[in-house]
């Protein structure tokens, strides 16, 4: 008879294509999506816009900044070693979300790599920061990231995460999975794997900044939907991310405050499927983790 931890092992893995399967299909109804709203955006007449975007990628890229600072508001970093987080949801009472633009204008992420998934993509088809650096794809979690050959190595070819991590050290790594792994029913299972990735990680870059990002929330129509993809099973698995952060002496930082309103969730219109973002939200994203780090 099978072990039960080859059960488990078998139960997560099929837990786990049934989510990456759901989020391919999401990514592809939010690229279909962004396509119409493309066609028609282009049949409106001229509209002042804050900034420039670009079409959907899911490589390593990068993209121009807009350095002019035009908001006043002021974000609440906290100075802890493994803790970097706020509380408060953003105020637009002046309709100008706080982190429509960073404060630090002077970080252009120059040192720093994004590790993810489809909503990290998200971030990198929206960044204003050329310099950053993206190993991301549709549907990575935290297991295949350590197997895949096609993550982009940055010179045309594709290969590891260990072998694009081999070939740069970086001042800062940006961490950010679980919105694929919700469906995992061991919480413990996600740990261990989440840790050895994390360490894995480490071994190639000892010398960085790391930084364990919390799952982002996701919109209340997608919390209701009865799906394993939801705020409870976010909420569950981001505080394995913080403690995993906490036994390894690593920055946790919590990005939630940047795109959630005030009862917790994405709002609607920051979402075309309740799970990956806008461009407008993917770059307040962007913009909360530099003012934060």
């Amino acid at each position: 008879m099978e072990s039960n931890s080859v059960i488990r092992k078998r139960r997560v893995k099929a837990q786990q294509n049934m989510v990456t399967a759901l989020c391919l299909g999401c990514m592809l109804f939010t690229v279909c999506w962004s396509v119409f709203a493309a066609v028609k955006e282009a049949h409106k007449p001229a509209v002042d816009t804050k900034a420039e975007k670009t079409a959907p990628k899911i490589e390593i890229t990068s993209h121009e900044a807009k350095p002019e600072e035009t908001d006043s508001s002021e974000a609440e970093p906290e100075s802890s070693v493994t803790e970097e987080t706020s509380s408060n949801a953003p105020d637009i009472s002046d309709g100008e979300h706080p982190y429509a633009v960073a404060k630090d204008t002077a970080d252009d992420l120059g040192d720093a790599v994004f590790i993810g998934d489809s909503r990290t993509v998200g971030m990198m088809n929206s960044t204003d920061k050329p310099q950053a650096t993206f190993l991301c794809a549709v549907g990575l979690n935290i297991d295949t990231v350590l197997t895949s050959a096609e993550i982009a190595q940055g010179d045309g070819s594709v290969g590891t995460l260990q072998q694009a991590l081999s070939n740069r050290q970086f001042g800062r790594v940006f961490i950010s999975f679980g919105t694929n792994e919700m469906g995992w029913p061991y919480v413990d299972t996600f740990e261990e794997h989440y840790t050895e990735m994390v360490k894995t990680i480490q071994s190639y870059q000892p010398n960085a900044e790391i930084y364990l990002i919390g799952i982002l929330p996701l919109a209340e129509s997608q919390d209701q939907d009865g799906d394993a993809v939801n705020n409870e099973n976010a909420r569950t698995f981001t505080a394995s991310i913080e403690k995993v952060a906490g036994e390894l002496g690593l920055h946790y930082l919590d990005c939630s405050p940047a795109v959630a309103d005030e009862n917790g969730y994405l709002p609607e219109e920051a979402s075309p499927d309740g799970i990956h973002m806008t461009a407008d939200y993917c770059l307040y994203w962007q913009n909360f983790i530099i003012d934060n780090t």
